[in-house]
Order: C-alpha cells, then structure tokens, then sequence
C-alpha cells in the first residue's frame, strides 16, 4: 500500500471519528419525524403503489386508507404521470379526518402569543416568509392569520405594507384586531370573495396542510385569481411528520406533505417557483445544528418544513 494511500485511511478514520464527537458533544439527536427511512414502494407501475396488488394506482383496501393515500400522491409526484396524480384528489379516495372548526382554533388562541417568545424555528419560518415579501408591493392577504406572528414582525420591521387578514377563530380576529393596524376578519378561503387581482402578495403560513386534498386545487387557484399579475403567493408546510405514527392529531393536519407534492401542485395551479428554503426543526441550539446540517452533515436529517414563494404565471 503506499504512503498516501496509508494516510488517506487514517485522515478517513480520524474525519469519522471527529464528525461522531462533534455529534456527541452537541447532543445531535434526529428530530422525530426527520427519519429517512421509509418502506419502499413497488416499482411494478401496474400494482398498487403501496401494497404491490394488481390494482393501480392504489387497490381498493389501500384507498380507503388515507395515509397509503398521502403516500401514493408523495410517490407519483415524483414521476409524469400527471393525471394519474390529479385522479387521487377525488372524493373517493380516504382523507384523514378534519376537525378544523371555528371552535376548535378558538381554543388553541386563548391567550396571545408573541414572536419574541417563540422557539427558535418558528421564528425562522416567520423571518424567512417576511424576507420573500416584495419590497415595491403593498397590498397583503394573510389567509389563516392565527395569533399575527407575521403581522407582528412586519411591524418591527417597519414595512410598509396593506394588511388584510382572514381567520376561522372568533378568538384569533378578536386578537389581531387589538394588536395590529389593518383590516381583520373572520371568515374562510372556502367562501371568501375578494374581486379578481386585488392583491399584490397573498400569505397562507401553515395552512395548506389544514385543506382537504379534494379542494385544494379550487383554493390554490382562488389564490391565484385574486393576484395581480406578477403577484407572489408565500406559503409554508411541515413536512415529515408522519402523521400515521401518532396517537393523536393534535393540530388537525389533513396532509402529509413533500416538496415534490407542494411543487406539483402549485404548478398545476397557475404558478412558478421563485424560491424555497426549507428548515430542520431542531429545539435546541438550533442556529449551530441548522449550520451543521447545511455544510458539514447533510444527510444526518431531513427538513421539517418548507417556505416558499411563487409567481403567478
């Protein structure tokens, strides 16, 4: 063996020793959901995508389940297949369970929340959602405006913006109207009217995921129609959460969404990406991890969420 070979082994196994103290050391831990390991599914296109029967895309026992749905549009989203894809948001497909009422977010928007408050990943999300907004726009439309985390950010920010917000939560309208300058009310992106390009950006953080498969393609066009021309729609989902794996559902998440899936169907809707940063939802020492995870161990987690910022076509 030569010398440099010899060396190369050793730097090797000191490298790999170093990257294991570094983890130890900062007790890097996977976030629960972030696990890249998945059962694979059937390459055979004429059987069921997750169980392998001859029934494609999905059998009929596997379509009445609706995570082996979320799965089969998560698998066809990576293919051309385009209308198989848009076939699995029909009614006759399982949709996990939605308990996305009024009464419901009410109780999760007792009491006011800040952003100063806030864990360290959710503040990135906020920041990075606000750095996508034009800078020459004005007119905003924040879709599940919630407890105003954005809203509030954009006021220490100092920009200049025309805030509307929409929220199902008598609780949440009644907050953002004490705290914030602009125009408030309670109401639904599934019967909200507004006339065609009004807006110059349109904001739904945290929100896809809380749509019914079956009517987000009406409501990503919604938003699509009430753009200007040119006009951006900012968005974030969680991803990797596997929702299949939990006890309960505690936020009524309808979605098991992917990058490949949020892409696919934005596109269908009329839109182009801009950009998109997505986030690992460390809990602590996030500043350090989320530096590791982008340029020393980039395979160690998958991300947890994803911003992004289209344009209307």
């Amino acid at each position: 063996m030569s010398i440099i070979g010899s060396y190369g082994k050793i730097w090797m196994k000191a490298s790999g020793s170093w990257l294991s103290w570094l983890e130890r050391s900062l007790h890097v831990r996977q976030v629960p959901g972030s696990n890249p390991g998945e059962p694979t599914v059937s390459a055979n296109k004429m059987r069921c995508i997750t169980c392998s029967n001859n029934s494609y895309p999905l059998c009929q026992k596997c379509s009445k389940n609706p995570y082996f749905v979320e799965k089969a549009r998560r698998e066809l989203a990576k293919t051309d297949k385009t209308e198989i894809f848009k076939s699995l948001y029909s009614s006759s497909y399982a949709q996990i369970r939605n308990k996305n009422t009024g009464k419901f977010w009410d109780n999760k928007f007792e009491t006011p929340v800040f952003y100063d408050e806030e864990e360290d990943p959710t503040k990135d999300r906020i920041r990075i959602a606000a750095s996508f907004i034009p800078k020459n726009k004005k007119k905003l439309l924040d879709i599940g405006a919630g407890v105003g985390l954005i809203e509030e950010y954009i006021e220490k920010q100092g920009l200049n913006l025309e805030v509307e917000g929409i929220d199902i939560s008598d609780q949440s309208i009644k907050l953002l109207k004490k705290r914030f300058k602009g125009k408030f009310r309670k109401g639904s992106i599934y019967d909200t009217l507004y006339e065609k390009e009004t807006f110059d950006t349109v904001l739904a953080l945290e929100v896809l995921e809380h749509i019914p498969p079956v009517k987000i393609f009406d409501i990503l066009k919604k938003i699509h129609r009430f753009l200007k021309p040119r006009g951006c729609f900012i968005g974030s989902i969680p991803l990797n959460e596997k929702l299949w794996s939990m006890s309960l559902n505690e936020n009524s998440h309808l979605r098991e969404y992917s990058l490949d899936v949020i892409k696919k169907e934005l596109e269908l809707s009329g839109f182009k990406l801009v950009e998109s940063q997505e986030i690992i939802a460390f809990p602590k020492m996030y500043n350090i991890k989320s530096f590791l995870a982008k340029y020393v161990l980039k395979e160690r987690w998958r991300p947890n969420d994803s911003i992004f910022k289209v344009e209307k076509k």
